[in-house]
């Protein structure tokens, strides 16, 4: 199994009280992820519950403390001992909120390990009495980093870690250069077919394509129509294709809710739902005013390019699509968008419609991204402007140019390939 960046945080909390879960969609690689975890922890014996199973899902619903010691002595486990015990896809317990609360307060030795499919199913389930005794890490599709994993390019790995560790960057010019053309080669297969782990480890175009379409209709069975419960299917599909055609665009739901022939409560409804089973995320946009940032329109973009490109059925190549740009922006979304309780991602506009693509906010720090999908080298005008009227609100302000393959500093804009973010 391939290790995931995110598996050493986690295992730094394997021996904390809490709960962990890890959520995400399905097919993302919770499972493995669950299993690495146990292989890689001290534990001696490990315990894995798999709730997609009729016969287990009967056996933890609806539970007390003397039941659970039932149950524990039926499967063999040690309650006096520190096991590891996984539960997959919990969400589909009835009470899975009390099952855990049970266990975290009377079987101090064990250690749970939740996976969850649907934060809509979570919130809805998970009362507050859980609160203060787990810990949540969101299971993201691969990362650039981590695709280079699975692709077994360590040698393009090491050099995006020089990059970020080196501070002079232009240094860098000429390993880079050296590296482009398979830089580009494996950055567009990332762009076309997106990182699910099973996606990434097929060879063929055809059988790349036949998984995210199993991995699509399995999400839109399971995870819409079945656990919340919407028999319009149809209309959410339409939506999911609207949102795909229109990534790195304004959202206006009053638009969206004439265009695809639902009421605007219901779009509202829909996108809430398809940003809770990690499909889609918005990017709201910056402003000084902190009140108008919750009321103006943003941008919203999938967590998976590849599942994005299905839905408007093009896996061509870069050099036959006319949406290179917005894919681009779709990597650098993903890239930037971070669990970093610190850091904050915005888009930023002015009335006059000069537009940054990105804004990230971490302390006194703002760093600014503007993507283009060329070899570019031109500072856009919308950067010098956000320097000038809020320089008195950073201590710092850094600005980037993510573009195809130039590598380049002028005026202090770093023009970075997007390969190298």
């Amino acid at each position: 199994m391939i290790v995931r960046k995110i598996l050493s945080k986690i295992l730094k909390e394997i021996d904390s009280a809490e709960i962990l879960f890890l959520l995400g969609t399905r097919q993302v690689g919770k499972t493995t992820l669950s299993k690495l975890i146990a292989q890689e922890s001290h534990f001696d014996n490990v315990y894995f519950f798999d709730f997609e199973d009729k016969e287990y899902r009967g056996l933890f619903d609806s539970v007390s403390v003397k039941k659970l010691e039932q149950i524990f002595k039926l499967e063999a486990i040690d309650v006096g001992q520190k096991n590891l015990i996984i539960f997959d896809e919990i969400q589909l317990l009835d009470d899975p909120s009390n099952m855990l609360k049970l266990i975290y307060d009377h079987f101090k030795m064990l250690k749970i390990i939740a996976t969850g499919s649907s934060s809509l199913q979570i919130k809805a389930k998970f009362s507050d009495s859980l609160a203060g005794r787990k810990r949540v890490y969101k299971i993201e599709p691969l990362d650039f980093d981590e695709f280079l994993l699975f692709k077994k390019e360590e040698k393009l790995l090491r050099l995006r870690k020089m990059f970020k560790e080196e501070k002079d960057k232009l240094s860098m010019v000429p390993i880079v250069k050296s590296q482009t053309t398979r830089f580009l080669e494996l950055f567009e297969e990332y762009l076309v077919y997106g990182g699910y782990p099973e996606v990434v480890l097929l060879e063929s175009r055809e059988d790349k394509i036949v998984k995210l379409d199993s991995i699509a209709s399995s999400y839109i069975q399971k995870d819409i129509k079945d656990l919340a419960n919407i028999e319009n299917i149809d209309a959410c599909n339409r939506l999911i294709q609207y949102l795909s055609i229109n990534i790195g665009n304004m959202i206006n739901l009053s638009s969206i809710s004439t265009a695809i022939g639902l009421s605007l409560p219901t779009v509202k409804k829909y996108i809430n739902l398809l940003q809770d089973t990690f499909i889609v995320d918005e990017l709201r946009p910056f402003y000084k005013n902190k009140n108008k940032e919750i009321s103006k329109n943003g941008k919203m973009f999938f967590k998976d390019i590849g599942v994005r490109n299905l839905q408007i059925k093009n896996f061509n190549t870069l050099s036959y699509r006319t949406d290179v740009g917005e894919l681009y922006e779709n990597y650098v979304f993903n890239q930037l968008d971070s669990q970093n309780i610190l850091s904050s991602l915005y888009m930023y506009r002015t009335q006059s419609k000069t537009e940054i693509d990105f804004v990230k906010i971490k302390e006194s720090i703002a760093s600014l991204y503007e993507v283009k999908s060329g070899s570019n080298h031109k500072i856009p005008k919308a950067i010098v402007e956000f320097e000038k009227r809020y320089s008195d609100a950073f201590l710092q302000i850094d600005k980037y140019v993510v573009n195809r393959d130039i590598l380049d500093v002028k005026l202090g804009v770093l023009f970075v390939p997007a390969f190298l973010l």
